[in-house]
């Protein structure tokens, strides 16, 4: 019954406004549905390969639905809102049980004082929205492709994710040049603890700066982000990330690189690394009282990425690979230092993707990852991953 009245009422929301201002807002989004196969190889004593075939989406392109609108109110001032939402296409299941778990912002726009913006939020550092800047242009595959195959999610820690109670502001672009500003008091209510408050050390906090440069061909950018974690747990020190990118379209293709640099990065920001179970994200087995639930080390490290665009028999052929190189930074909870192996991660990944119109695409791929194991001494954990799927826009 109450899902039912939500969506009345969203229905009726977003009729009113469509009568209201119906040359002003938009009804958008896109579906990526597709097969993919996989096999996973922790390489840990008793485990076997595990092998899965499996309808999956947002494979290649993240699955989403919005409504936007705006209002022009004149002398160079506008003001607007997005809500998007981000579901599973296989199942009908909303994403972690966000109604617009993608963004849900309103902004101001001045031509001379540039746009502000309030709200949930994607992350300078991710693809997210209208405010994540890390996306198509960075890299082949923007944050990642399939569940393993690198694009930079599946390479670098971070959160790669929207930020609740955010405040970002975009400057206006001169001469190509753009400076992004973005700070949310409490980045994740849903999961905040108990008794948390925002702008307070009780919860985790984030901000970031960031520097794009875009001009005909050339496209780069450089960000400085930082988690500022709650201290209920634990007094982790603040995580820190630099992130450069550059490419250039020399007509046929576009080479597109990019580097990171991080420390003081919990091990559970390394996204990707669950079924691998190569990073220590607690104390793993014995372990009791709070390392039994939280983070017992932190890594710091850096990362390469390369890979390319390139247009071929009516479609693009998208290639890349990276490698990160991670160390302990610091352990907490009374961990064994001991125990916290380097770790290294290098992958490679090919699709092509092809139009069967402006608005629909299908596409084929797959890739290959292996670990170094921060847990277990040689263990060389390791996924091959297929796809091949389809892409619609409306």
């Amino acid at each position: 019954m109450r899902t039912s009245a939500l969506f009345v009422a969203i229905l009726a929301a977003t009729t009113a406004i469509g009568t209201a201002q119906a040359a002003e807002t938009t009804i958008y989004g896109s579906i990526d549905t597709g097969l993919l196969f996989q096999s996973v190889d922790t390489d840990r004593a008793n485990e076997d390969t595990s092998n899965a075939l499996k309808m999956n989406s947002s494979t290649h392109t993240p699955n989403r639905w919005g409504v936007r609108g705006n209002e022009d109110l004149g002398n160079g001032l506008a003001v607007g809102f997005n809500l998007e939402g981000q579901m599973g296409s296989d199942d009908g299941t909303m994403v972690n049980g966000r109604l617009f778990q993608r963004a849900a912002q309103v902004w101001m726009k001045s031509d001379s004082a540039g746009t502000l913006i309030l709200g949930r939020s994607g992350q300078l550092r991710s693809g997210l929205g209208t405010t994540g800047i890390f996306a198509t242009k960075v890299a082949p595959f923007s944050l990642s492709f399939g569940e393993h195959m690198i694009g930079h999610k599946w390479l670098v820690p971070g959160l790669w994710a929207s930020l609740d109670n955010a405040v970002t502001w975009q400057s206006p672009v001169m001469n190509g040049f753009q400076v992004h500003l973005q700070y949310s008091s409490q980045v994740n209510q849903l999961t905040a603890a108990d008794g948390s408050e925002e702008f307070e050390s009780t919860s985790d906090r984030m901000w970031g700066a960031a520097l794009v440069y875009s001009s005909g061909p050339v496209h780069a950018t450089f960000i400085a982000d930082s988690i500022m974690y709650a201290n209920t747990v634990a007094d982790y020190d603040d995580n820190l990330t630099l992130t450069g990118s550059f490419a250039y379209d020399f007509g046929s293709w576009t080479l597109m690189t990019s580097a990171f640099w991080f420390q003081d990065a919990k091990g559970s920001t390394f996204l990707g690394h669950g079924d691998m179970k190569d990073v220590w994200t607690n104390g793993g087995a014995g372990a009791a009282g709070a390392a039994a639930q939280n983070d017992v080390a932190t890594y710091k490290g850096y990362a390469l990425q390369v890979g390319a665009l390139v247009d071929a028999w009516g479609g693009t052929i998208k290639l890349n690979a990276g490698w990160m190189d991670a160390k302990l930074d610091k352990t907490y909870l009374g961990f064994d230092e001991a125990k916290v192996l380097d770790t290294d991660r290098v992958g490679v990944a090919a699709a092509y993707v092809y139009p069967l119109s402006k608005r629909t695409q299908v596409y084929v791929g797959g890739g290959w990852t292996r670990d170094s194991s921060s847990v277990v001494e040689g263990s060389n954990p390791s996924v091959y991953e297929a796809t091949s799927g389809l892409v619609h826009w409306f």
